[in-house]
């Protein structure tokens, strides 16, 4: 049986519908992305604590795990190898980042914020506008409510006023106007420090849940193999950024297990001095 491609115009056009949405596809696409970026099976001659979160604060390009044929072990700068950036003039020149240094250091500061939680819980006061203290938001909660109701007792009486002529009618308009733009203003400021005092009282207890975690986690620390220490940096660090000699960590608290996280960052200097 023998078979011929049919002219183009012959052919007859089958929608297909989607089987998954776009949004689904864009979220698998991620995911294996990241699978690729941080299998073990890419980096056999060196165990890579910090594979796939390493990026390069010069060019904000990720850094993978090599090892040189001298023996020594590497996160490089995409933005070095790259050949079409070299071929522009536009390579990288950070410097390689020493993987056994880099990976030991934010190791010892991931311990450091698990054996100290409160660095957590003031981080967390500093990324949303100081200290959470309900009860000092419920007190200007409590006043503004009291002084919304006097203006309404206000209005109500300037009502009076006017039924009775004492007040013309233009001088009683152009003190209700007064009354309901104060009045709106208070109820907006209101409104906003109710929302407040809620992010805050959840705050307050995702601090709470932070400690529990941390008290856990913190007995087991020193028996802690390799695995064990990429499964709490996948937790809890969301990317390292490397600028020749400065490091900053950039951590996320989950704060419960399908919830959002919490993100907070840390800056650590000049980690040539781990060397």
């Amino acid at each position: 049986v023998g078979w011929a491609w049919r002219p183009e115009e012959d052919w007859i056009v089958v929608p297909v519908p989607a089987i998954v949405s776009q949004e689904i596809f864009d979220r698998v696409q991620a995911k294996l992305s990241t699978n690729q970026k941080t299998s073990p099976r890419n980096n056999k001659s060196y165990q890579y604590l910090l594979r796939g979160l390493v990026s390069c604060g010069v060019c904000r390009l990720s850094a993978t795990g090599r090892t040189q044929s001298s023996g020594h072990h590497y996160y490089i700068c995409r933005g070095r190898t790259d050949a079409l950036r070299a071929a522009q003039g536009q390579r990288c020149t950070a410097r390689y980042m020493p993987a056994s240094q880099l990976d030991e250091l934010v190791w010892q500061d991931l311990c450091v914020v698990l054996l100290d939680p409160e660095m957590v819980r003031h981080a967390l006061e500093r990324a949303h506008g100081g200290h959470w203290l309900p009860q000092e938001l419920q007190a200007q909660l409590a006043a503004l409510t009291k002084a919304i109701q006097q203006l309404e007792h206000y209005q109500e009486r300037l009502l009076e006023a006017y039924l009775v002529n004492i007040i013309e009618l233009p001088e009683f308009e152009r003190k209700r106007k007064q009354i309901s733009q104060k009045r709106d203003a208070l109820q907006t400021q209101s409104l906003q420090l109710q929302a407040t005092a809620t992010q805050r009282i959840a705050l307050s207890q995702v601090a709470d849940s932070i400690e529990t975690f941390c008290a856990k986690i913190r007995p087991v620390l020193e028996q802690v193999d390799f695995d064990q220490k990429r499964q709490l940096v996948e937790l809890l660090v969301d990317h390292v950024v490397v600028t020749n000699g400065d490091v900053e960590i950039h951590y996320v608290i989950p704060t419960q297990p399908e919830g959002p996280h919490i993100p907070f960052s840390h800056l650590c200097l000049d980690y040539r001095d781990h060397l």
